[in-house]
């Protein structure tokens, strides 16, 4: 069995920046969940809000990763109107029963964030072994780094266990 796998959704490209750095960190393979049609410009993100408010689950691209090689799965998505993306939602719905054990992140613009990560670990039917909230402005200007070591120090604690 695999060590690691980090998948994420990301519109903007923040939480792609904070998979790829857990990824690093922990030695994981990560993977983006891609969707059969894009979420450019303004009507992306109407679709994406209106998806998010609404708790769908949309059609995503087959995963090239199987999670149930992987001890540990690390989920990622952006807060979207309060709420997690909705390709995060549908990937969780195809492979919960393939999860060993998660670990949650988020990125946020505003907040939300606390209650996208409640979410996700009931969806998943586990409790996390970490789960951590990443905003916008934070990433913008580096200042995430201390609370993404911790993070990934937690993963790192909970491989080895």
């Amino acid at each position: 069995m695999k060590r690691t796998l980090v998948v994420y959704f990301s519109r903007t490209g923040y939480t792609q920046r904070v998979a790829e750095r857990i990824a690093l960190a922990v030695d994981a393979d990560c993977e983006p969940i891609r969707e059969r049609s894009p979420r450019t410009g303004v009507l992306g993100y109407w679709r994406s809000a209106r998806e998010a408010l609404r708790k769908s689950a949309v059609e995503i691209a087959p995963a090239s990763a199987n999670p149930r090689d992987y001890a540990l799965v690390v989920l990622g998505t952006p807060v979207w109107a309060g709420n997690m993306s909705s390709p995060i939602r549908a990937y969780i719905a195809q492979h919960k029963l393939d999860f060993a054990r998660v670990a949650l992140f988020c990125t946020q613009g505003g907040s939300g964030g606390e209650k996208v990560l409640r979410t996700m670990a009931d969806l998943c039917g586990t409790s996390p072994v970490a789960t951590i909230c990443f905003n916008d402005s934070e990433i913008d200007r580096d200042l995430h780094f201390v609370k993404l070591q911790s993070f990934t120090a937690a993963l790192s604690e909970r491989r080895a266990a």
